[in-house]
């Protein structure tokens, strides 16, 4: 431990990055090896698109290897981060750990590390990742970083390699959450890694209100709208608490009782809510008063969306590849089996049939009273968005495309195809008769007039653009940045943001 070698693989301007060597000795990384073989792994998949992260992993709280960790690290860590103008102070490593094993065939594509809040006063600043194997054992595998994320700079320079580094076995590597790295796929071999956060605190100002957690707008992205009754919109996201707003910005209440993401909303008649989760439940709420008035485990994996229907039924979608349906009570009705892969959304076509969209890149149609599947629109791109428009169904997937599927007499056929985004859509959404809008990965959301498919409106967010609805004359638009912006509507040359 006294002579660690210490590097500064990127830029200063990237931010904080810095790799130790040493820091675990042979002998403890493979005895944490061991010890995560013999618990056991499992995909990813059940909370991460396979097209995003396919690598095996397992997560453990353990507060006494955190100690461990936190004693060892003090004298290398940054003591403090100026972040928004406060200083914050190092307090600890996050006693959740999470273990990753890459073999060959398996990576993590493009990504920031998500911030882990624990109130206004403490949050994660730094990753904090151990190889517990050695780049001499596998091939591929290193952790390459990037100036920006899929939609490239704010300036439209596309993302570049900024700096890699090799795994060596016991080394750890520090780095600002913010900074954007994918981990390379392996081809030979296999690669494991430990990861954590270190988690940092600030004091509390003299004039600061000390809120409780059910006070505060949302910790992290923002993933899901929902127009309410009476101009109110609900938002859901990575805090896994559900926040209603009025059109001024004003938070009026939050709805607790997930244990992880927000991921779908769904407006009910009679002032209720239904919401999904990355926890795979269905709650069902009074958002009038916040109570939950009912929770249904309602998938095996994360629940990805949910969808009310013409007949007062919900429709879920899951990352188990399942569509499911409801009665507004949460009673099963059925269950729609056929994709073989994440299923992203679902939508309403007509009185009597049902429609699809998979990361195996199909679009399904669905008999509503035979729950037979009636066609297969086939596709080689993962898909993450679906809208229908009249009686054209439009999709969304992962390489920024849009298209426009039409029945002439017994078949569908691809009728437009267009590059919408830079990056992939993340939601798709009809403002009126005439204009769709579209959020993607490029940070961008962007207006499209439906008959001509041409862009009438582009604003830009700070990270991804995750949804949209409807206010009037007006839009609302919500990112990973965990901003809210108001687009005014028709026009859209006026912008005014909040914070969520």
């Amino acid at each position: 431990m006294t002579n660690q070698t210490i590097a500064y693989p990127l830029p200063s301007s990237a931010g904080h990055c810095v790799v130790i060597a040493d820091f675990l000795s042979s002998a403890e990384c493979a005895e944490l090896i061991a010890r995560s073989e013999a618990r056991g792994y499992a995909q990813a998949s059940t909370d991460y698109p396979p097209s995003y992260r396919n690598n095996d992993r397992q997560v453990v709280d353990d507060l006494a290897l955190a100690d461990r960790m936190t004693e060892r690290l003090r004298r290398h860590a940054p003591a403090n981060l100026q972040l928004d103008g406060e200083s914050w102070h190092f307090d600890r490593v996050n006693e959740r750990f999470r273990f990753c094993r890459y073999q060959p065939g398996q990576h993590f594509t493009l990504h920031q590390d998500g911030v882990h809040h624990r109130g206004p006063l403490r949050r994660s600043c730094l990753t904090f990742m151990i190889y517990l194997t050695d780049g001499a054992t596998f091939q591929g595998g290193d952790t390459v970083f990037y100036s920006a994320g899929p939609g490239g700079t704010p300036g439209g320079e596309a993302a570049k390699e900024i700096g890699r580094v090799r795994p060596r076995a016991g080394s750890l590597i520090l780095f600002a959450h913010s900074i954007w790295h994918a981990g390379e796929q392996v081809s030979h071999g296999i690669k494991h890694v430990m990861r954590s956060d270190l988690i940092y605190c600030r004091d509390a100002r003299p004039d600061e209100p000390l809120l409780s957690p059910h006070e505060r707008g949302h910790d992290g992205y923002i993933w899901t709208l929902a127009p309410l009754d009476d101009g109110l919109i609900a938002s859901g996201g990575r805090d896994a608490q559900i926040r209603l707003w009025d059109a001024q910005g004003n938070t009026i209440r939050q709805l607790h009782g997930h244990g992880q993401s927000v991921l779908g909303l769904a407006a009910l008649p009679g002032r209720r809510l239904a919401s999904v989760s990355r926890d795979r439940s269905l709650r069902f709420w009074d958002w009038t008063t916040g109570h939950c008035e009912r929770v249904v485990i309602a998938h095996e994996a994360a629940v990805l969306s949910v969808t009310h229907l013409l007949d007062r039924r919900l429709i879920t979608c899951g990352a188990d590849g399942l569509v499911k349906l409801w009665d507004d009570q949460g009673t099963p009705s059925g269950k729609l089996e056929g994709h073989q892969g994440w299923v992203w959304e679902t939508a309403q076509l007509g009185l009597e049939c049902w429609v699809s969209a998979s990361e195996d890149g199909s679009v399904r149609l669905w008999d509503s009273v035979t729950h037979r599947c009636l066609a297969v629109l086939p596709g080689e791109v993962p898909l993450r968005a679906l809208l229908i428009v009249g009686q054209a169904i439009w999709t969304g997937d992962i390489e920024g495309d849009i298209t426009c599927w039409e029945e002439q007499g017994h078949s569908w056929r691809a009728a437009r195809k267009w590059q919408a985004h830079g990056a992939g859509i993340r939601r798709l959404k009809l403002l009126d008769s005439n204009h769709v809008a579209s959020c993607s990965e490029d940070y961008l959301l962007r207006i499209w007039h439906c008959d001509s498919g041409e862009c009438v409106f582009e604003a830009r967010h700070q990270n991804f653009a995750t949804d949209v609805v409807q206010l009037g004359n007006s839009v609302l638009s919500s990112s990973y940045d965990g901003c809210l912006h108001h687009h005014c509507w028709p026009g859209l040359a006026a912008e005014q943001g909040y914070r969520a």
